[in-house]
């Protein structure tokens, strides 16, 4: 069979949730860490022999975590072991290569239940994946590879520009393009086609609706997009249609926090009938992993009340398909820090999980997300045990929930650990300048700057 080219295919997410074998809980752990501590392998002593995933030499891997989460539904001191990936190319082959890299498959996956070894590896994965109800990818057309020329382009070019100190500009330019100026009427082509190809993507819109209908209901899409968009007047539709139903956030009702902040203390289950996802442990804070790159990751894992999960997954095909049709690169309703995230209903319904990998501080993050979208975080979670009654303009409030509610990573990877988003947006535009000016590829290029 003819395989895809792995460039005209949108990069792919991974999720996979396996019991740990019990008692093996600490020993999986001890093995995670000391690779998250040294995800290069930069730190071993020579000759010396550990377990590892060799990251460095995966070619299709965007994001990777593995993290340990509390099974409730199997007993108290039951974990179960989260992968979560977003990878380009089939999910084959992202297998094939993680066994590559992963030069002890069973000092990891062997201490999961059901797992036999790399000859079955595949369809134990495959009887573990769970499906994302919601998943925003920021580059959807952008590969490992691609994003890697792009910033290896601008580092060249940058590199002339500093050479251009000493030596006349115009005397480095033909090294960066050959070809003749783009004119403005082809700009123009471009905007013209550019448009077209976002109105034939926006079309599918329609099959989404009826599809988020016929399994949450018309009552709950109704609700759940009146929800979200409550906070989007700055989005003329948005605006227009909310005038149109009478649609706003309700009234607050406190102007103060319910809540102060505490750092220190260990995550608790807020309400009855809530829960912490993972042991609380002193040595091992939520904010476990952050701060480490120019991105983070974060995990959470809520519960859903009884009866809610039709509305979550009726705000999670509004997302979905928000993100999917409508939102432009680099930018998710106006939030520019986001590289991947997905939400998962999982345990029949009973949690909702989100992942996401995403640039700067958790603080910083999180309050981008209330400015931004207030109210469609208070659609997202207003249905889990433990929301503030304020939702997001409870700040602090919201944070706490977030924090009692976050899974530590045991291993977090990038493959370009210090490119953040708007640096992707800004390599990008300088990449498609120059090859279109050309008619060179990007590879072309840097084989000749």
């Amino acid at each position: 069979m003819r395989q895809r080219d792995v460039s005209t295919v949108a990069p792919r997410t991974l999720t996979v949730l396996a019991t740990i074998r019990p008692g093996e809980e600490e020993p999986l752990r001890g093995v995670l860490r000391p690779i998250g501590d040294d995800i290069k392998g930069k730190r071993l002593a020579p000759g010396a022999v550990r377990p590892g995933i060799e990251f460095r030499h995966s070619r299709r891997i965007h994001f990777a975590r593995f993290a340990v989460l509390d099974d409730p539904d199997r007993g108290r001191d039951r974990k179960r072991l989260l992968y979560s990936a977003n990878y380009d190319g089939e999910l084959d082959s992202h297998l094939a290569e993680l066994i590559a890299i992963t030069p002890d498959m069973d000092a990891i996956w062997g201490r999961v239940e059901g797992y036999t070894g790399t000859g079955t590896f595949a369809a134990f994965i495959r009887a573990h994946t769970q499906e994302p109800e919601a998943f925003y990818i920021a580059f959807r057309d952008e590969t490992v590879e691609r994003l890697h020329d792009a910033i290896a382009f601008r580092q060249r070019t940058q590199t002339l520009v500093d050479e251009a100190s000493t030596t006349s500009l115009a005397a480095l330019l033909p090294r960066v393009s050959s070809g003749p100026p783009a004119w403005p009427t082809g700009r123009a082509l471009q905007s013209g086609v550019t448009a077209i190809g976002r109105l034939l993507r926006a079309l599918p819109i329609v099959v989404d609706l009826f599809r988020a209908v016929a399994q949450s209901g018309v009552g709950n899409v109704f609700r759940s997009a009146q929800r979200i968009t409550a906070s989007l007047d700055r989005y003329p539709l948005f605006r227009w249609l909310n005038r149109l139903t009478g649609n706003r956030m309700p009234p607050q009702r406190s102007p103060y926090s319910s809540v102060w902040l505490d750092h220190c203390a260990a995550p608790a289950p807020l309400v009855p009938g809530d829960e912490v996802p993972s042991d609380p442990h002193p040595r091992i804070p939520p904010s476990f992993r952050e701060d480490v790159i120019a991105q983070n990751q974060l995990t959470l894992v809520t519960v859903v009340m009884p009866g809610q999960v039709d509305r979550v997954r009726a705000v999670m095909a509004a997302i979905d398909s928000y993100s999917k049709r409508l939102s432009p690169p680099g930018s998710l309703i106006g939030i520019s820090t986001i590289h991947f995230v997905k939400w998962l209903v999982i345990d029949d319904g009973h949690r909702l999980m989100m992942v996401s990998d995403y640039d700067g501080s958790w603080d910083n993050y999180i309050d981008e997300f209330a400015e931004m979208i207030l109210s469609g975080l208070d659609a997202i979670w207003e249905t889990s045990y433990g929301y503030p009654p304020d939702g997001a303009r409870d700040l602090p409030a919201f944070k706490r929930f977030l924090r009692s509610h976050q899974v530590p990573a045991e291993i977090f990877f990038s493959a370009y650990p210090e490119e953040t988003v708007l640096n992707v947006v800004n390599d990008r535009a300088c990449a498609q300048a120059c090859t279109g000016a050309g008619g060179d590829s990007l590879r072309g290029l840097l084989q000749r700057v």
